[in-house]
């Protein structure tokens, strides 16, 4: 998988077809889900507005995991990154645990200890592509808003305001 990546690096396009500086691009997402259609560009023009070639992504990771790379530097990064600890997912047969550990590398496959929700008990469990990662309850809590300002720190923002006349 050849990619690049964006000057934030949130987004990446897939390269499906390189002809010399003629490309067919996709975008992706950092799980590695296609998004949109593909569409042809030259990799002059991408490189000149911004976008970089990546190495390393959670997609890059994701893609060798599903393809079955075992000890794989890529796919040990992405685990890491997509399947953090605390993080509730939906195993095949239907069951919901709790990430407890991070993943470990055999060599045999990718292995994570996972607290079950109904019992509370902790079990070795291999990583398979189809484990669906649930949303964190954390990521969609309310906004923290903060306590008003002092008179102090108004005066300071204030003062900083009149020494910069105004930029």
């Amino acid at each position: 998988m050849k990619l690049l990546a964006d000057k934030t690096g949130e987004q990446f396009l897939t390269i499906l077809e390189e002809d010399g500086d003629k490309l067919v691009v996709q975008f992706i997402s950092n799980e590695g889900l296609k998004k949109g259609q593909p569409f042809k560009d030259s990799l002059r023009s991408l490189l000149l507005v911004g976008w970089t070639h990546r190495s390393t992504s959670t997609a890059i990771g994701l893609y060798r995991f599903k393809q079955g790379y075992l000890e794989d530097a890529h796919v040990s990064f992405a685990l890491h990154q997509l399947y953090p600890l605390g993080r509730k997912v939906k195993l095949p047969s239907g069951e919901i645990a709790q990430i407890a550990s991070y993943a470990n590398t055999h060599s045999d496959g990718y292995y994570m200890y996972l607290r079950n929700t109904s019992n509370q008990q902790l079990s070795r469990l291999k990583i398979t592509p189809d484990w669906q990662l649930l949303p964190s309850t954390k990521l969609f809590a309310l906004p923290y808003f903060p306590k008003p300002k002092t008179q102090q720190e108004l005066d300071v923002i204030s003062d900083y305001d009149k020494w910069a006349c105004g930029f």
